[in-house]
């Protein structure tokens, strides 16, 4: 529920970001630059620059690629732990004005924490990893670092540059939607050395995080294979730096079938632990730097 309220706090900041800079800011690209025009359209170029024709070429449409680095967190079953630590590069393909395609790979590693303290007695149900605090422990507070790396294509649609010809905006908003392969893998901090750990459902969470070793020694359960087909959407917005640069900020959430992302498909309540009845979703806030090219 975190990170839901955070990718919407996040988007309503870059509708905010951009609406203000769109006030504030000019236009883009020179009109009687012909590097940006195609071959194809070199004659409207020169007519309209003569006064011979009513309307400019339409430029070309340009390749970009950019390197991005973010904060991945999973929303699941164990509370996240913020900052994650990720990055991703992408190409893309302008289309239009309104739509481009982008081929992107990520890599990120998000952690998680607590949420609420499981007892003893019902702490083995389904988590074998945790197994050892149900009968020698008072409980066990979950923990995971989940190593993520994600192919996707996604569409681009760019909802504020219906500029007929005109000087396009510096500020562009965008929402993307797309599909990919996700490949996971999902450790525990179970033991230090073999030693487990003193849990107690009084313990805050900095207590939890100054027992931990950190090393995450023991593998998650898993619903089998780690490779999942993958959903995603999301929204972003560029600002423009110069006529081949851009800065970006994008929040992107990633579905995919699986509730073992955390290493847990089951959550405490009421005395007994029970079947998570939703998947986990893989969420990545990032800041970027784009290159456009011809």
């Amino acid at each position: 529920m975190t990170s839901k309220k955070l990718f919407f706090l996040a988007i309503s900041s870059l509708f905010i970001l951009a609406a203000d800079a769109q006030v504030t800011s000019s236009g883009g690209y020179d009109w009687r630059d012909s590097s940006v025009v195609p071959p194809s359209r070199m004659e409207q170029h020169f007519e309209f620059v003569n006064n011979q024709y009513a309307f400019p070429a339409k430029p070309r449409s340009q390749w970009e690629i950019g390197l991005k680095v973010g904060t991945p967190s999973v929303e699941g079953d164990v509370d996240a732990v913020y900052p994650g630590i990720g990055f991703g590069i992408h190409a893309r393909k302008a289309l239009g004005y309104l739509f481009s395609i982008r081929g992107e790979y990520t890599n990120g590693t998000a952690r998680g924490l607590g949420g609420n303290f499981i007892p003893g007695n019902t702490v083995a149900v389904g988590n074998g990893a945790w197994e050892k605090y149900g009968t020698a422990k008072k409980g066990v507070w979950y923990n995971y670092k989940t190593n993520v790396n994600e192919l996707n294509l996604h569409g681009i649609i760019t909802l504020n540059n219906i500029s007929f010809h005109r000087a396009e905006p510096k500020v562009l908003v965008y929402g993307l939607f797309g599909a990919g392969l996700m490949f996971y893998n999902t450790k525990l901090d179970v033991d230090n050395n073999g030693t487990l750990y003193n849990f107690d459902a009084s313990q805050s969470k900095s207590t939890i995080k100054g027992l931990l070793d950190g090393t995450y020694e023991t593998k998650a359960a898993t619903s089998g294979n780690k490779l999942k087909p993958t959903t995603s959407f999301g929204f972003g917005a560029s600002f423009k730096v110069s006529n081949k640069v851009n800065v970006s900020l994008e929040d992107r959430m990633t579905y995919v079938k699986d509730d073992y992302l955390d290493g847990v498909k089951y959550y405490y309540s009421g005395g007994n632990q029970i079947v998570s009845n939703r998947n986990d979703t893989f969420m990545f806030f990032s800041f970027g730097l784009n290159i456009n090219l011809f």
